[in-house]
């Protein structure tokens, strides 16, 4: 935990306090607080990293008394404790590192042409992703689709930032994800917890058996920015890629095993990832792991009918409120600090 916020205290001991030398040259009071003796800075820095923790355990604690999800969050805590927890990242953890929410990239790639985006905003209205997919697909080529992708999803020159740091300090033992940015691997390279090879798009057929719950291996199943080679995103791309009794719902169980799914930074529409969940509960109700979901709550959120369509996939939803000066990430974060911590209590 140390590690995350360790850059954040000495901005803010730096904002706070500056001493003036010769020459009109001013010398940082981190870099003063570091010529001190060795152990003396690392207590300073020890003590206000738990007063963040502490901090966000007491935020996170009103948050979900507010939304009467304290209980809900205590009980992932527990699942997270004996490891049966497996991470289901989507493209909201990405946003503060500059990329997009899926929807609205999909609405960046019509710029060409008004007449798509009008189609495109249509399937994007009832979670028909791959159908918009496909529609830009066909109208502009897939050159232009795969050139945007890599323009937008595919660069390498952005800064690591938001709650997606916190990811490592949760979870070792994989990610599932949709995104096609690189960010969570370079995640947990930082934290020298890097994956095995990710399996990405279409090589998510070869998995055979359940997955090894030891193993820290990211699934991506929309596939990479880097390499179109593989890809699943357009509804062409699914049927061919998903047929007879390969089919994606098939694929999930065997990645999730007994293992309860968490999803962050999704929005969770009725959309293909939800749809294959619903089936495989159908299908094995009373085998079948309860998954999490942190999901905001605004005003106008009708809670009951998402608490019913979510039901139907075994996903209980853990609300933080978005009111005004809410912030998604600091939400997340708070979350995840307590995750790593073990639970709300002190």
């Amino acid at each position: 935990m140390r590690e995350y916020f360790e850059a954040r205290i000495l901005e803010e001991i730096d904002s706070d306090s500056t001493v003036n030398v010769s020459g009109g040259h001013t010398w940082p009071g981190s870099a003063i607080l570091e010529t001190m003796e060795q152990s003396t800075f690392h207590t300073q820095i020890d003590e206000r990293v738990q007063e963040k923790v502490v901090d966000a355990k007491r935020q996170t604690r009103e948050f979900l008394t507010a939304t009467g999800c304290v209980e809900r969050f205590q009980l992932l805590c527990e699942k997270k404790e004996q490891q049966r927890v497996l991470p289901f990242i989507g493209a909201g953890m990405s946003l503060p590192s500059g990329f997009k929410l899926w929807s609205d990239l999909l609405l960046d790639l019509t710029a060409d042409s008004p007449a798509l985006r009008e189609r495109v905003e249509a399937c994007l209205a009832g979670y028909q992703y791959e159908d918009a997919a496909q529609d830009i697909c066909d109208t502009l080529g897939e050159a232009a689709l795969n050139h945007d992708i890599e323009a937008f999803l595919g660069r390498g020159g952005y800064e690591l930032n938001g709650a997606v740091k916190l990811l490592p300090f949760c979870f070792q033992s994989g990610c599932i994800t949709t995104n096609l940015d690189n960010v969570l691997e370079r995640v947990y390279l930082e934290t020298a917890s890097s994956f095995g090879d990710p399996v990405s798009g279409a090589a998510l057929k070869q998995q055979r058996g359940f997955v090894n719950p030891d193993e820290n291996k990211l699934f991506k199943l929309h596939g990479t920015a880097a390499s179109h080679e593989g890809r699943v995103l357009t509804r062409q791309e699914y049927d061919q890629t998903y047929a007879n009794d390969v089919t994606l719902s098939r694929i999930l169980d065997l990645i999730i095993g007994n293992r309860h799914l968490l999803f962050i930074g999704c929005s969770l529409g009725v959309d293909r990832t939800v749809q294959e969940l619903t089936r495989l509960f159908a299908e094995a109700a009373g085998n079948y792991p309860q998954h999490f979901a942190f999901l905001p709550v605004y005003d106008n959120t009708d809670r009951e009918t998402r608490r019913k369509e979510l039901a139907q996939a075994n996903i209980t939803p853990i609300w933080y409120p978005m009111d005004e000066g809410s912030d998604h990430d600091n939400r997340l974060e708070n979350l995840l600090v307590c995750l790593a911590e073990g639970g709300l209590d002190d």
